[in-house]
């Protein structure tokens, strides 16, 4: 009985650790978390029972067979892949899985002072060697998700890995300071008590740094809402500076049409013409400079013209393909305002006849490609490849929140240096519904 009620605890952890890690490697069906409670409280027993028949019958491969076709099972029925991917990762789960294992037994078993064998016949070293696993499992799938996935690689994941790395080895040292302790203590349940310990420990501390991560990407989201609105805000007081001096064109447009008459009928061509030409060039300030499809485009565009005249930069756009609605508002404004306000950074540092931007909009297939050309002085590039600012203390979140908004729509981002222009390229793919 004891044995079958550490193998469910044991089942019940890896169906656990396994819905967690599935919900960051595939795309979700957004199932009820009853349905999943459920499906964790019927397979479960299940597992445990096909586990223990394995070990008492000493037929070692029933186990991991099940354990397969029972992750299978889960991944295909909450998450939306295809079968071939979904077989993969559960199968390197499983790997992962099985090398922790050997790992934590091998670790404990030098810890206690005991042969590895006797994790399979004694219950209560087997309930030690689970707990420890998943101890080990919280970092490991941590990690795994964070290399398959490349998505959340913001400073505060990679330190919150490389802290539970050197928590867990602190962890292992600290259970081989116990050493005599653990091996002239005859009931041995000690382990059990100090790895109940620690792994509750370990699981609040999870609790805490996803609260501060998801605290993270929400102040990050925060910012670029700012932005986007302080864009906005900038576009309707342009609007509405363009709508009073539309009145009053407007209001004096019989007049300019009477002026133009008199001039045609006095025989003054030469005047008319100039008169309309300095006419049409007041109507032309009252017309937005750029349109597309995209109307918060059409707004960061704008905006992004009226600094580059402040700035005395030449800029120019050629925007072929505009239907970018299923990028969000808030990744349009990131990619687009972040790599202009760059671009225009660089070249407010050169003089006024070296300022040219380009921005091309184009789609390639079923890609939308995005690329920037702009005039520079001195880059400099980092050991990681990562261009920096000449600008004291700049911390180029810029080209950070560019990247971060490609990659959630598996996109691609590029910058390279070429006879004096800095080079950016953005490629995302265009869903199959946009199409």
């Amino acid at each position: 009985m004891i044995l079958y009620l550490v193998n469910l605890a044991s089942a019940i952890a890896t169906f656990t650790f396994a819905i967690i890690a599935f919900e960051k490697l595939f795309s979700e069906k957004h199932t009820p978390l009853f349905i999943r409670i459920l499906f964790l409280l019927t397979v479960s027993p299940v597992k445990a029972f096909l586990q223990k028949f394995s070990q008492e019958h000493s037929v070692p491969w029933i186990n991991p067979i099940i354990t397969f076709l029972l992750l299978f099972l889960l991944a295909t029925i909450f998450n939306k892949n295809p079968s071939l991917r979904v077989a993969v990762y559960v199968l390197a789960f499983i790997t992962i899985m099985a090398i922790v294992e050997v790992l934590t037994s091998n670790i404990l078993g030098s810890i206690l002072d005991v042969d590895t064998k006797v994790f399979v016949d004694n219950e209560v070293f087997m309930a030690g060697a689970n707990l420890f696993e998943w101890i080990i499992m919280l970092v490991i799938t941590k990690a795994f998700i964070t290399i398959v996935t490349e998505k959340g690689l913001y400073n505060v994941r990679t330190n919150e890995l490389i802290m539970f790395m050197v928590l867990i080895l602190g962890e292992i040292i600290l259970l081989s300071l116990f050493h005599d302790f653990f091996v002239k203590s005859e009931s041995k349940y000690e382990i059990i008590i100090i790895l109940s310990v620690i792994f509750v420990f370990d699981l609040y501390l999870t609790y805490v740094l996803r609260r501060i991560s998801q605290s993270y990407r929400m102040e990050k989201e925060l910012d670029l809402l700012t932005q986007q609105s302080q864009l906005q805000l900038n576009a309707y007081k342009v609007l509405n500076e363009k709508y009073t001096a539309s009145r009053h064109v407007i209001h004096d447009v019989k007049k300019h049409l009477a002026s133009l008459d008199g001039l045609i009928n006095d025989n003054n061509i030469e005047e008319a013409k100039h008169y309309k030409e300095l006419l049409t060039s007041e109507l032309d300030k009252l017309m937005p400079r750029f349109e597309c499809d995209n109307a918060i485009l059409t707004v960061v565009v704008n905006n992004k013209m009226e600094a580059a005249d402040k700035l005395k930069i030449d800029f120019q756009v050629d925007s072929e393909y505009t239907n970018i609605d299923f990028i969000s508002n808030l990744d349009i404004t990131a990619i687009f305002s972040n790599l202009l306000d760059n671009a225009f950074e660089a070249c407010s540092e050169l003089p006024e006849k070296n300022r040219h931007v380009s921005l091309s909009i184009k789609r390639h297939n079923h890609f939308v490609f995005i690329l920037l050309e702009n005039t520079c002085g001195k880059v400099i590039s980092s050991s990681e490849n990562k261009y920096l600012s000449t600008k004291k203390n700049h911390q180029g979140i810029g080209m950070s929140n560019i990247k971060n908004a490609c990659k959630k729509y598996d996109g691609s981002f590029n910058a390279h240096t070429e006879n004096g222009h800095f080079i950016t390229e953005v490629l995302i793919p265009i869903p199959d519904y946009a199409l």
